[in-house]
């Protein structure tokens, strides 16, 4: 269909439609204002229009984001104001697509109501300024929808929830989702392909689905509850919540000698098994009795699996990277688990510590440079200004128990010869030599970051029997370091277990194994996880985190607490330091039990 309208009556048609057309937005330049003549189409008028509302940022376009505006604006320049959504006077097959997918945000965990499509209901007798608006209306939700897919509902999460969050959103500009929208011809597929394709994401998107699925979440498909509190159940125990905890194990017992069925309600082998087998999975002591912390595990640690919770993690998977890396380790905090990863395959895993409630381990991404044997500790600043400076001021001997060396300028100083009244122990080198008693054992991973931490291998193995394993200043221990360091170096150089024994045997103090390949480190904090089968499992909210993002994503930001990195750069408060007294002044329990002293 075609106006009777020339290019040469251009200027009169803008008149009569009140255009003031411009390329970026606020400044005024004519389009093709030297065209050749010829006819101008029902839709190149939509489009006019549309542009119209975008410059002068009129309906749909008026709350909108300006980088959006100024991509649209662009984008329809380049089509010579052709509109995407519209052919004739109505929506075409691949808006109906592209409404049609975006009113099922919900699917994806995002919010259908943050997207307005309320414009875009027009039919074949629509008027030019309707379609005009239902264009740009859809334009807009495409660019929204876009943004929330990658992350965008949360754009720094260091800043607005947690400096210990060290992640950013994979955004994708405006412009480049408008370019590939345009050119596909599966736009809605387009859409769905925003989303993060990592398996995990993809089954915490079947979890939320099931969840809501009533015929599927039935009654039955619950998990079986303990009482709590509830009494102590072991071997010979006769009691009615021996019979939940054979439902919640799956245990079926032999039947007696005398051929009569067993007594559900009895503690008997078959159950302590059950039991014994769950407590080693579950990283708990390993005793065969259900007592408060194992009936508290069974019935998930009071995390279950809801809707919000299984959001905010699929929200935490639009800040990770694309690509993971076919070679990878991933330390889940919430799981106290380390676990590596090739060609999407678990090679190894094992459990972990992590650090203190108040001296967080951060969640970030970098990569693996070096595995160091027999590795010297350089004390970080944090530790030296708030833990060590008050005892060496007052004279005490924190250094010389623990091992601890002082230097400055590369020379080795004493102690008691300084006036830490006036010097900065943030100038100081402190470290503590290689050696049995030495917090990092045997092996450290080293991969650089500004929140300087690692993990490394630890002389305190009896805390890795604790359910809760919040001890470090930080950094990531590793229950067994040998096995994840053959992990690594089979990768990258095809060491074998062997190899790495006697390279700690005998090789020499900080010897620094560099990786010709480094290897993506993640640090993550996931409390739901999906295993082969998609069954999810929670964890608890050790940190807080999950709280954050759910409110964050609840749009309550002002009851979220943010907390500070504790590895920031750190201040000096001279006047709680009390300078050369006559006693020692012993190291806190804090402290040993941080470190491991």
């Amino acid at each position: 269909m075609l106006l009777e309208v020339t290019m040469r009556g251009f200027r009169g048609l803008c008149a009569v439609l009140g255009l003031a057309l411009a390329m970026p937005i606020g400044q005024a330049v004519a389009i093709e204002p030297d065209a050749p003549e010829r006819l101008i189409t029902a839709e190149e008028a939509v489009g006019i229009q549309a542009r119209r509302l975008l410059v002068e940022s009129e309906g749909p376009a008026r709350k909108a984001d300006k980088n959006d505006l100024e991509a649209l604006v662009s984008f329809y320049a380049g089509r010579d104001s052709k509109p995407l959504w519209i052919n004739g006077n109505k929506l075409n097959l691949k808006a109906e697509a592209v409404a049609a997918e975006i009113e099922r945000a919900g699917d994806w965990g995002l919010d259908a109501q943050a997207f307005d499509l309320s414009g875009t209901h027009v039919n074949g007798g629509a008027s030019p300024g309707d379609l005009a608006r239902a264009e740009i209306e859809l334009s807009l939700a495409v660019l929204k929808y876009a943004s929330h897919a990658r992350g965008g509902r949360i754009t720094d999460p260091a800043a607005q929830l947690s400096t210990y969050l060290d992640r950013k959103p994979q955004l994708k500009e405006p412009s480049v989702v408008m370019s590939e929208i345009a050119s596909t011809d599966d736009a809605d597929a387009y859409l769905r392909g925003l989303h993060p394709q990592h398996p995990q994401f993809l089954a915490l998107r079947k979890a939320l689905l099931k969840l809501r699925d009533p015929a599927v979440n039935s009654e039955g498909e619950k998990i079986v509850r303990l009482p709590t509190p509830g009494p102590l159940l072991s071997l010979g125990k006769k009691h009615p919540d021996v019979a939940l905890l054979r439902k919640r194990l799956n245990v079926v017992s032999q039947p007696r000698e005398d051929g009569d069925s067993y007594d559900v309600e009895v503690f008997d082998e078959a159950v302590l098994e059950a039991v014994k087998e769950f407590q080693r999975s579950e990283g708990l002591s390993v005793d065969g009795v259900v007592g408060s912390n194992t009936r508290a595990t069974l019935n998930g640690d009071s995390a279950e699996v809801s809707e919000d919770m299984l959001i905010a993690n699929m929200e935490q998977w639009r800040w990770m990277p694309g690509s993971l890396g076919e070679f990878f380790v991933d330390a889940n905090i919430p799981e106290y688990k380390v676990r590596v990863f090739r060609d999407g395959r678990v090679v190894h895993e094992e459990r972990i510590i992590i650090g203190e409630i108040a001296k967080q381990t951060p969640v970030f991404s970098d990569n693996m440079e070096t595995v160091v044997f027999h590795p010297f500790w350089g004390v970080p600043d944090s530790i030296k200004v708030n833990e060590l400076l008050p005892s060496i001021a007052r004279g005490g001997s924190a250094l010389q128990k623990h091992n601890l060396k002082l230097q400055y300028n590369g020379r080795t100083v004493d102690p008691n010869s300084v006036d830490w009244s006036t010097a900065d122990i943030r100038r100081f080198h402190v470290y503590q030599p290689p050696g049995g008693g030495n917090v990092l054992g045997e092996v450290k991973f080293l991969f650089p970051n500004k929140h300087q931490v690692y993990m490394h291998d630890t002389p305190t193995k009896h805390l890795f029997s604790q359910q809760q394993r919040t001890f470090s200043h930080g950094c990531m221990r590793v229950r067994n370091p040998l096995k994840l360091a053959e992990a690594v170096l089979n990768y990258d150089k095809g060491w074998d277990l062997e190899r790495v024994q006697r390279t700690v045997k005998g090789g020499p103090e900080n010897n620094n194994v560099a990786l010709e390949r480094t290897v993506p480190v993640h640090v993550t904090y996931f409390t739901a996880v999906a295993d082969e089968n998609g069954e999810v499992s929670a964890f608890p909210d050790v940190y807080g985190h999950e709280k954050r993002i759910k409110l964050a994503l609840a749009g309550r930001w002002n009851q979220i607490d943010k907390g500070r990195d504790h590895l920031a750069p750190v201040r000096i408060d001279r006047s709680r330091i009390v300078v050369k007294q006559q006693y020692d002044n012993p190291i806190s329990d804090l402290f040993k039990q941080a470190f491991g002293f």
